[in-house]
């Protein structure tokens, strides 16, 4: 942040209240000043400071002797799914393939180093869900949904990716940066990308591209089990279910 601290076009105190704000990402619970501080880097006084101000403004409630996220921030979501018109042409082609496959289906794109899910549908009679939803992110290296975002943004986004760091989830997760690299450059030359077990054991993902959405890349992707994926014909299956829908949504954002 130095260098944009320097910027009068930059608004620190700003960037600290959204830095608080994700803070509270893949968190299923609210968070003391503590835990605030520990994960912004920001001193007690900074912390409670910016915690008063966002729940003044009505972005977080109390929760106990702590905080949480309040509804408000989904009004922030709300405008940008608007955007990509999710809930009337999006969302009921993600239901045709989810019950099609009877597997979740997921809409995602590329931010900040993560992929995030944007949209997601379960099939009608689902029973076990894999407990993504909406806002969900997902490292890039080791996912299927994250490989084919990386194949399709570019060897700089890649590279910068790769200089992070690669971490290790499973016993199975690639690692070596030469392979990754192999590994990504043929998703983009199939069209698709498989990856068993590197994230959660026992789970494999299948991600394709999808056609023109706005001005920004995303896949569509699927979880299963590894039983479920582990023949090439399953496997084939599963995508030409994926590509019909997104050459459909493709054709939406078009």
């Amino acid at each position: 942040m130095g260098g944009r601290m320097a910027d009068r076009t930059f608004a620190a105190t700003l960037a600290k209240g959204l830095s608080v704000l994700g803070a509270f990402e893949s968190r299923r619970g609210g968070m003391n000043l503590p835990e605030l501080g520990a994960a912004t880097g920001f001193d007690r006084a900074t912390v409670r400071r910016l915690v008063l101000t966002l729940e003044a403004e009505g972005y977080l409630e109390r929760d106990g002797r702590g905080y949480r996220l309040a509804a408000r921030v989904l009004s922030l979501a709300g405008g940008y799914l608007e955007t990509l018109d999710i809930g009337r042409r999006v969302q009921p082609v993600l239901r045709h393939a989810a019950d099609a496959l009877g597997l979740e289906v997921a809409l995602a794109t590329l931010d900040r180093g993560r992929a995030v899910y944007v949209d997601r549908a379960a099939p009608a009679d689902a029973r076990v869900t894999m407990g993504f939803t909406v806002g969900s992110s997902l490292p890039l290296l080791s996912t299927a949904v994250g490989r084919m975002l990386l194949a399709r943004s570019g060897q700089d986004v890649l590279e910068a990716v790769l200089a992070a760091g690669v971490a290790r989830h499973t016993e199975a997760t690639v690692t070596d940066p030469d392979r990754l690299r192999a590994e990504i450059a043929a998703c983009g030359a199939d069209e698709c990308a498989f990856v068993s077990g590197e994230f959660e054991p026992g789970a494999a993902g299948l991600a394709v591209p999808v056609g023109a959405l706005g001005d920004r890349a995303f896949t569509l992707a699927t979880t299963a089990t590894i039983n479920r994926l582990a023949e090439p014909s399953a496997r084939d299956a599963v995508l030409d279910v994926l590509r019909h829908a997104a050459m459909s949504i493709g054709r939406i954002g078009g």
